[in-house]
């Protein structure tokens, strides 16, 4: 092809007829842009389908995440609740002053009872390494990096600063004062009567249930968020498969 296109401007140049060899040259230079300009359009489009098929993959691997902290958040909003609710008993049945029964011993140690947060973020951490600009969708962009960077983290470290405060300043202290460990989250009263009369350590199961109701609104917004995220994730990943 080079030869003929060679050979035809050499023919003009002999021929003399100088005009049109250059109308050719134009031409030819045209010819060649045009090819250069589709090599780039056919390989911007080949990079595209291979970020379109990352993103893709990215979305699934973030949603499956995702789904696993809906169901841990889930368990955990349970575990918060019956927190919450065995420490109201333990309060009443102390503030009415019944008397000692063996079934307490476990809603005495699940009154105290707190969940760990646990949050899987792998593929948040595989988004930010390749490109968090990977996804096309701004608002899901925008409502990832939310979700992770100020949802998640404020869940966690104001969880686990009740946690670091509370529990060695408060909880530890009463438990070593007024029970012995008799079995799995069992704690049995040493002194009963005592436990009755100990109104700092009331005190501190009323806070413990403030701070697990705190933990409970916490949880139950990042639930929110990420049912929300799932969603709009689903519709992008939707999207994907028609384009």
């Amino acid at each position: 092809m080079i030869n003929f296109f060679r050979k035809i401007r050499q023919r003009l140049l002999t021929e003399n007829r100088f005009s049109k060899y250059m109308l050719y040259a134009i031409g030819e230079i045209a010819l060649v842009m045009m090819g250069i300009l589709l090599a780039l359009q056919v390989n911007n489009w080949n990079e595209q389908r291979k970020d379109r098929a990352a993103e893709q993959k990215l979305l699934i691997d973030l949603q499956e995440d995702l789904l696993v902290n809906i169901d841990r958040l889930n368990k955990d909003i349970l575990l918060e609740q019956r927190t919450i609710d065995q420490a109201n008993k333990i309060i009443a049945h102390l503030d009415q002053r019944k008397p000692y029964d063996s079934s307490l011993d476990a809603i005495f140690s699940e009154a105290i009872y707190s969940p760990d947060i646990i949050i899987s973020a792998s593929s948040y951490e595989s988004l930010r390494f390749k490109g968090i600009d990977l996804i096309l969708s701004e608002a899901l962009k925008r409502s990832i990096i939310n979700l992770f960077d100020v949802v998640y983290s404020n869940l966690i470290a104001e969880t686990v600063r009740l946690e670091n405060q509370f529990w060695p300043s408060s909880v530890l202290p009463m438990i070593h004062k007024h029970f012995r460990q008799t079995g799995f989250r069992e704690l049995k009263p040493t002194n009963y009567e005592a436990l009755i009369d100990d109104t700092t350590y009331k005190n501190m199961i009323m806070h413990r249930s403030h701070f697990r109701q705190l933990a409970l609104n916490w949880k139950t917004k990042a639930l929110q968020d990420t049912e929300e995220v799932v969603e709009m994730i689903a519709v992008e990943l939707k999207q994907n498969q028609k384009d």
